[in-house]
């Protein structure tokens, strides 16, 4: 287990290097100029090129990227280009509001898709099961920044119950969580849905209903330990895209997270604040895929990690 660990997070470097070379070089080769664009549009071209040697512009892309990477295996991830702080305090001080808004989020989609995936398949085509599937279709189908300006309207302006924007309170985090996870509750209902249909039909579960076990226990024994698999990996791509992409959500309730952080910085080409807060995203995602991984072996033991 433990040389199964150290070699998923040593895979993490070549895969950090990858992802950020790749960003680099599309930001730097991308039109317009980073100097100029801080300078302003009547700036000389002396100044420009004056700040585009302090930036370090002035040099090959490669190089320009191998100083950043050597930078940051010292603890230094620059500073924003437009508004001058520092990109890593900067980013831990957002994280943990994407990291609350995503874990909500999460866990509302998980624990209510999950129990209604399972009863639709044991009940399936039953009112509960084409209740459940007409659920998923129209969350699925609800865009998240029309379903959080619609929440606001009932839940803020009408009824006065919650919030509208901003953080400070667990209040505020209910709304945004509930946007998140409205689509992600419909993915992990499909797809526990699908996957306990498939497990029931199989021979095994026929065999312990002819034995006369009983039903939930067949149920919780047997059909979910064994179509769970399928799940988790829902539920950890979900994760990891809630802890990257509440772009949308972030911006509707005004939270400031790591998503309107990094929209933020590429509209503006700040390439500091992009590549720290892509490398940090990276390794977030890497452990949750990791978390991912380990649960496998925990729900079923078949699975050899060390293989």
């Amino acid at each position: 287990m433990f040389k199964y660990v150290a070699k998923r997070l040593l895979w993490l470097i070549p895969v950090v290097i990858g992802i950020t070379l790749f960003i680099f070089v599309i930001l730097s080769v991308a039109p317009g100029d980073p100097a100029q664009m801080i300078l302003g549009m009547d700036a000389s071209e002396a100044d420009v090129e004056k700040l585009r040697a302090e930036m370090g512009l002035d040099k090959p892309v490669l190089v320009q990227y191998i100083n950043y990477m050597a930078n940051v295996l010292r603890g230094n991830f620059g500073t924003s280009w437009l508004s001058g702080y520092k990109v890593l305090p900067e980013f831990l001080h957002r994280l943990p509001n994407t990291i609350a808004l995503g874990t909500l989020a999460m866990f509302f989609a998980a624990v209510l898709g999950i129990s209604l995936g399972i009863v639709a398949a044991i009940r399936q085509n039953t009112v509960i099961d084409y209740f459940s599937l007409a659920l998923a279709v129209l969350l699925f189908s609800l865009p998240a920044f029309w379903f959080g300006l619609m929440t606001q309207i009932l839940f803020c302006l009408n009824l006065g119950w919650l919030p509208a924007s901003g953080v400070g309170s667990a209040k505020h985090f209910i709304l945004p969580a509930l946007t998140l996870g409205a689509n992600v509750l419909a993915s992990q209902l499909r797809m526990t849905r699908t996957s306990m249909l498939d497990v029931v039909k199989q021979d095994y579960i026929r065999t312990a209903r002819a034995k006369g076990a009983d039903e939930r226990r067949v149920v919780f024994k047997h059909v979910l330990r064994n179509g769970m698999l399928p799940v988790v990996t829902q539920v950890g791509i979900s994760y990891a895209s809630c802890m990257g992409g509440s772009i949308v959500t972030e911006s509707v309730f005004s939270i400031p997270g790591i998503g309107s952080l990094l929209i933020n910085a590429v509209k503006a080409r700040d390439i500091p604040v992009v590549m720290g807060s892509i490398i940090f995203v990276a390794i977030i995602v890497g452990l949750i895929n990791l978390l991912v991984d380990l649960l496998y072996a925990w729900i079923d033991p078949r699975v050899k990690l060390s293989k």
